[in-house]
C-alpha cells in the first residue's frame, strides 16, 4: 500500500472532504480532552488546534493517506505572529510569544495509532518544512507540548532541539516550548 502526502490545497473539493473527515477523526482519537461541558466548548477546542488550520492556510495541512484511509496528518500556520485569533483562543499562544520572532512557524501533527513508529511522523514534518522553506515566509518552526509527554522523544528525534518550559498557573502543568530552525 503506498502512503502518499498531499496539503488540501493539491486536492479537489471531494478528496479534500475525505481528507478532512479523516483527519478530524484521527484528531478525536489522539485528544486528550474528550468531555466538555457544551457543544460549544467542543467546537472551539477542534477549532483552535485543526479547523482554524484548516480553514486558514490549506497549503500548510498535509494528509497522509493511502486509496481509501487517512493515517495521519500536520498542520501549521508560517507566522504564529499573524494570527491574533490564536492569541485569544489558545492560552499557550501568548505564553511564549517572545520565542516567535526566532521560530515563528509553528505545527500540530497526529498519527492514527497502528501508523506510529513507521517513519510516516517525520514525512509529515519534511513536508511541512519543505511547504515553509518554499514559501520563504519562516525560518525556525516550534510546537508546544506538555512537560514530560512521550511526544518529546519524536520531536527531539525531528531536531526540535531548543526548548523552553513554562507555566500558565502553578496548579496546572507546564507546557514545552520546542523549536527547530529551518
Amino acid at each position: 500500500m503506498d502512503i502518499v502526502i498531499h496539503s488540501l490545497s493539491d486536492v479537489g473539493p471531494d478528496q479534500r472532504r475525505r481528507l478532512c473527515e479523516g483527519a478530524r477523526g484521527i484528531f478525536w482519537d489522539t485528544a486528550e480532552v474528550k468531555d466538555f461541558s457544551s457543544e460549544t466548548e467542543r467546537e472551539e477546542f477542534i477549532y483552535k488546534y485543526f479547523s482554524y488550520y484548516m480553514e486558514r492556510e490549506p497549503e500548510l495541512f498535509f494528509c497522509a493517506f493511502s486509496d481509501h484511509q487517512v493515517f495521519g496528518y500536520i498542520c501549521g500556520l508560517a507566522d504564529t505572529r499573524q494570527h491574533q485569533e490564536l492569541y485569544r483562543c489558545a492560552d499557550h499562544i501568548p505564553l511564549f510569544d517572545d520565542l516567535y520572532g526566532e521560530y515563528p512557524a509553528h505545527l500540530h501533527i497526529n498519527l492514527a495509532a497502528e501508523s506510529r513508529g513507521k517513519g510516516l511522523g517525520g514525512r509529515l514534518i519534511e513536508a511541512l518544512e519543505g511547504a515553509l522553506r518554499t514559501t520563504g515566509d519562516a525560518w525556525g518552526l516550534h510546537l508546544v507540548t506538555s512537560e514530560g509527554a512521550r511526544n518529546a522523544g519524536f520531536y527531539r528525534k525531528n531536531g526540535f532541539t531548543h526548548e523552553v518550559c513554562r507555566g500558565i498557573l502553578p496548579e496546572e502543568p507546564r507546557m514545552l516550548f520546542m523549536g527547530k530552525k529551518l
